[in-house]
């Protein structure tokens, strides 16, 4: 992610957020289909997570919405509410890259399944890398001396 949009650099990452709660959605599926014999509480598990993910990634596209709706002049608390969403996602691929470190240590399906091994680390990288990209975006964005974001409240 790029950080020159300037103004609306905050949109950026709302935009970034809702690709990867897509992604991490088809992930669960990609996970359940590279191991077929996967135990049925992670089965659940990533069913669980599937339908978290696709319901934030609908909350993060409604924002989207209301911010082009707006002509991307928003107020202060569509704005703090723009960063609690992008918290809330950062929240959850972080949980979700906890999820396949047990999954990685515990299942068996996955353990003897070294394709599987391969493709949840891949995974694993992909869902690090937006919490990481994401988390940089929001603290510097937080630590601005001026501009309309240096009022945010930004957590981790």
């Amino acid at each position: 992610m790029r950080f020159f949009y300037g103004d609306k650099n905050i949109l950026r990452a709302l935009e970034e957020a809702q690709f990867w709660k897509h992604q991490e959605s088809e992930h669960t599926d990609v996970i359940m289909e590279v191991a077929p014999d996967l135990e049925d509480e992670y089965v659940t598990r990533l069913e669980e997570y599937k339908e978290i993910f696709n319901a934030t990634e609908a909350r993060i596209v409604q924002y989207m919405e209301t911010a082009v709706n707006c002509h991307n002049i928003m107020s202060p608390e569509m704005t703090q509410d723009i960063v609690n969403i992008i918290n809330l996602a950062i929240r959850q691929s972080q949980v979700f890259v906890d999820f396949l470190g047990v999954l990685l240590r515990d299942s068996e399906a996955v353990k003897n399944n070294p394709a599987a091994v391969v493709v949840i680390n891949h995974i694993r990288r992909e869902s690090e890398y937006f919490i990481g990209i994401v988390t940089a975006f929001l603290s510097a964005s937080c630590t601005q001396q001026n501009g309309m974001y240096n009022n945010m409240r930004y957590s981790r």
